[in-house]
């Protein structure tokens, strides 16, 4: 399975009520990319696990791409972003993991379509890719956890949502930072920050991260 999916599932683990377990399968990338995945998983987990930020921009982003399988497109996202916004309403009121799982970009999409685009991969802002997506997977885990924990299961009474007028644009990828969600009705309505940036590639959206301010 995805980076993403496996380190949210070996969090909090994934129960998906409407869905059977061969369409959960379906989301697995593939056998080795799931092997490799839990392996990364593990290697995570020992004492003294450094990430090695010094090797050459080139080689790091050669061997972090090896480790995972190239997917092609954004997969299990939405058609607009409009509609990711309300599968993601959807899904938390249903207390829908799967869903809400894959709505969010996992490694292999990030390392293949999203990474070398960025920012981070090149001058004064970069990231080794290894270190970003750490620091972008850590994220949306707790994100994931405090959503389910505090709405999963419960209507969000959702009122509407709002984002940046001018995304940021890099190469094929449009991103839009800072989206808010308005809950509630009447006098109780609130405003916060439900999930993190949402991308967009060639006619699919997806989040760049589940992270909130929850």
């Amino acid at each position: 399975m995805a980076w993403g999916a496996l380190a949210l599932c070996a969090i909090v683990g994934c129960s998906p009520s409407r869905e059977s377990r061969g369409e959960a399968q379906a989301a697995t990338v593939d056998g080795d990319s799931v092997a490799r995945v839990r392996q990364d998983s593990i290697n995570r987990a020992q004492p003294g696990y450094v990430v090695d930020s010094i090797l050459p921009p080139d080689e790091a982003l050669r061997r972090f791409q090896e480790s995972v399988v190239n997917p092609g497109a954004l997969v299990h996202g939405a058609a607009s972003r409009d509609a990711l916004v309300h599968q993601f309403v959807r899904a938390v009121e249903a207390n829908d993991s799967l869903t809400l799982i894959r709505s969010a970009v996992h490694r292999g999409e990030y390392a293949h379509l999203i990474y070398s685009q960025s920012p981070l991969a090149q001058g004064a802002t970069y990231q080794p890719p290894e270190v970003a997506w750490v620091q972008l997977s850590n994220g949306s885990v707790q994100g994931f956890r405090r959503t389910l924990a505090r709405h999963g299961g419960h209507s969000l009474n959702f009122a509407s949502y709002r984002c940046p007028e001018a995304p940021e644009r890099h190469g094929d990828l449009t991103i839009w930072r800072g989206c808010l969600v308005e809950l509630g009705t009447g006098e109780g309505r609130s405003t916060t920050r439900l999930f993190g940036p949402i991308v967009s590639r060639n006619g699919q959206f997806k989040f760049l991260s589940l992270a909130n301010d929850l």
